[in-house]
């Protein structure tokens, strides 16, 4: 029998403010008191976030909760502890929001973090329980269904949700799924029901909305009323980011007028707003692994599943790293939201978060920051340590200070940023590449005048091979986290 058209909808509301590095920072830079190596701006930036975009989409759920709508909240952590900490009444808005009966809260890492990709889970489960608290403290109740971040698809994760009390699992159901599965039913993933936003009809108003090019423009709500009671399944759902209502001097009126209408469309075509918590309880039409809705690469570098090129696959080799290495655990924390990551590919957004195109410029030099500011914050830790030859060459490094893996023809487009990055990428490079920089003696002058590590520098000298080679760093690395 024919799929029926969707007659529920879930509509998510999106809120999350990070911190982004300071990009005109050197990485030789002391690192201020409380670890800033984050934008001098971020708090005047964030009063204007919350002034054109969170008040105003608050203001319009509030007017859905009123008449009786469902609405789905995800709100950082970071985000709401700097609106708790400003100066107006929107932390009194979100609570209020937060604590009504039609609201679902999603559960989520408190800094929305790649940590679920850490390979150990304790730093993962902190920070869930963290949001969990902190969500518990002003909407009176805990998160029963948990948002994975756009970077993170590990099935394992399924089974540390549960225990931590989920009773669902959101996710991305991106475009490319959507010739083989219809991401408005409930699935599950080691037997956890799986939810998957409907990332085309989220796109449409998050990226099509204000694009006059667009074959369908302009999208009334009439309009997408339609569109929904049109499309195959039992619900769907729709994520959309606060940014969308913010315009040019301030609240976007031609959007909010689109989204105040929304409401009334849906139920002429039929259609209820309703919560995942209760989309949840339907049976699931199938089994998925969340590694098969990433964005997977041939590449064997930048194998982590979401992660887009190889500077985001190295920032996060560096990150992950860095837990060790950095005492200002605040920061670090920081340092791990998906907006840095998003920040060093050429497009981010998609799924209903706001679209942002770059330059490869301007990608690399985000790049280039995040890894000074990763840098500063270790060499501010260093004197802690119990070896200051260790903290010294485990650090992270800035693209200047990386080791540039070249054939003797060209560049190869690798580069090692840390010592635990050399040992990787060791492991992949072609025996001619490995010829070129040993045969120079190029391996051992950057360990010798970079990480300053004499020891590594001279057994560097004696391999014969990339395997040996990385086989000898391995063993130095874990000797000298042992010193630390």
């Amino acid at each position: 029998m024919a799929d029926q058209g969707c007659r529920n909808l879930c509509m998510g509301l999106n809120i999350h403010f990070p911190y982004l590095v300071e990009t005109r920072a050197r990485w030789e830079e002391p690192v201020d008191k409380g670890g800033v190596c984050f934008s001098r701006s971020q708090e005047e930036d964030f009063k204007d976030y919350l002034s054109r975009a969170v008040l105003p989409a608050l203001d319009c759920i509030l007017a859905w909760l009123d008449s009786g709508e469902s609405v789905t909240l995800s709100a950082s952590g970071l985000a709401i502890e700097q609106l708790i900490g400003s100066e107006n009444d929107g932390a009194e808005v979100l609570t209020q929001v937060m604590r009504h009966r039609y609201v679902d809260n999603l559960g989520q890492t408190y800094y929305r973090s790649v940590a679920g990709l850490f390979e150990k889970i304790n730093e993962f489960i902190y920070q869930i329980n963290r949001h969990a608290d902190l969500v518990e403290g002003l909407a009176r109740r805990r998160p029963q269904v948990y948002e994975s971040t756009e970077f993170v698809f590990k099935s394992s994760l399924a089974d540390t949700l549960r225990t931590l009390g989920f009773l669902a699992l959101y996710s991305e159901g991106h475009e490319h799924l959507l010739s083989a599965i219809n991401p408005n039913y409930v699935y599950s993933c080691r037997k956890l029901p799986l939810l998957l936003r409907n990332c085309r009809l989220s796109d449409d108003i998050a990226h099509r909305f204000h694009d006059q090019t667009w074959d369908r423009y302009p999208l009334t709500a009439e309009k997408y009323a339609r569109w929904v009671a049109e499309t195959p399944g039992d619900c769907t759902h729709i994520r959309i980011d606060a940014g969308i209502f913010s315009g040019a001097r301030g609240a976007d009126p031609l959007f909010r007028e689109f989204f105040c209408a929304l409401p009334e469309a849906l139920h002429s075509q039929d259609v209820s707003t309703t919560l995942p918590s209760l989309v949840a309880r339907n049976r699931p039409w199938g089994e998925l692994q969340l590694e098969n809705l990433g964005l997977c690469f041939s590449d064997t570098i930048t194998s982590l599943t979401g992660i887009q090129n190889i500077h985001q696959q190295s920032a996060f080799w560096c990150l992950e790293h860095a837990g060790d290495l950095i005492t200002d655990q605040e920061s670090w924390r920081r340092l791990q939201s998906t907006a840095h990551f998003s920040r060093m590919a050429i497009t981010s957004g998609s799924c209903g978060r706001v679209a942002v195109k770059r330059t490869g410029k301007e990608a690399y030099d985000y790049f280039a920051a995040y890894l000074r500011g990763l840098a500063r914050c270790e060499a501010a830790s260093q004197p802690q340590f119990r070896s200051q030859l260790a903290a010294r060459a485990l650090r992270c490094l800035p693209p200047d200070k990386a080791f540039h893996f070249h054939s003797g023809s060209r560049f190869t487009g690798y580069s090692a940023h840390s010592m635990k990055e050399f040992s990787l990428l060791l492991e992949f490079i072609a025996d001619e590449v490995f010829r070129f920089h040993q045969d120079r003696g190029d391996f051992s002058r950057w360990i010798t005048e970079v990480l300053r590590d004499i020891t590594l520098a001279r057994n560097m000298a004696q391999c014969r091979d990339p395997a040996e080679a990385a086989q000898v760093v391995r063993d130095r690395f874990r000797k000298l986290c042992r010193l630390l």
